[in-house]
């Protein structure tokens, strides 16, 4: 019986083929048609207006602090995020490797009783350190994760607002003026007109 789904398996991974989840809509020439560039537009703004947000920058942006914001060109803010989910890295590392050296088990790193090393609120209340250091470490890298996706892509679309905007305006002024210049100059004239 587990040769017959060991099997089936094979046959259906080399049958089938993988692809990105996608819920955008793409079409066959995305990757060849070119699209139309107004002159003054930079280099920075057309990157810009061609990126979007997919569900798999959803886990790069797990394995890379930071990610969304560096795609939104937002470089200040993807490097705090990569410096705080760095050193929340870090400090789990730290606590597993002390742990580690004073004998403790990896189950028991926060059931250990051992008085230097918790902080005690009252006479029957304690936490120890290294219980703060991970629950500050954790609350920290899913936090600079929810909002490394959630601020990233909103200043992704935020950008990609004001682009389009500020072109659409220029396009507009360039019509009219484009309008005004193919009318038939004026000219002085006589016209009479017979009525009965």
């Amino acid at each position: 019986m587990n040769n017959f789904f060991l099997i089936l398996i094979t046959i259906i991974s080399l049958n089938s083929f993988s692809q990105d989840f996608s819920i955008y809509p793409r079409l066959p020439d995305d990757k060849v048609k070119l699209p139309y560039v107004h002159e003054s537009m930079r280099l920075n703004e057309f990157q810009i207006l061609s990126r979007t947000v997919r569900m798999m920058d959803m886990m790069y942006a797990t394995i890379v602090p930071g990610y969304i914001h560096f795609k939104a060109k937002e470089m200040t803010t993807g490097y705090v995020l990569l410096g705080l989910r760095s050193a929340s890295y870090i400090s789990l590392s730290a606590v597993y490797l002390s742990s580690k050296s004073r004998g403790d088990k990896t189950i028991d790193i926060f059931n250990s009783n051992k008085p230097e090393q918790q902080i005690v609120i009252n006479d029957n209340w304690s936490v120890e350190t290294s219980d703060i250091i991970v629950g500050t470490a954790i609350a920290v890298i899913i936090s600079t994760y929810l909002y490394d996706w959630i601020h990233g892509k909103y200043m992704l679309e935020k950008k990609q607002e004001m682009i389009r905007y500020k072109y659409s305006v220029k396009l507009k002024i360039e019509e009219n003026k484009l309008s005004f210049n193919n009318t038939q100059p004026y000219s002085l004239g006589l016209a009479l007109t017979l009525n009965f």
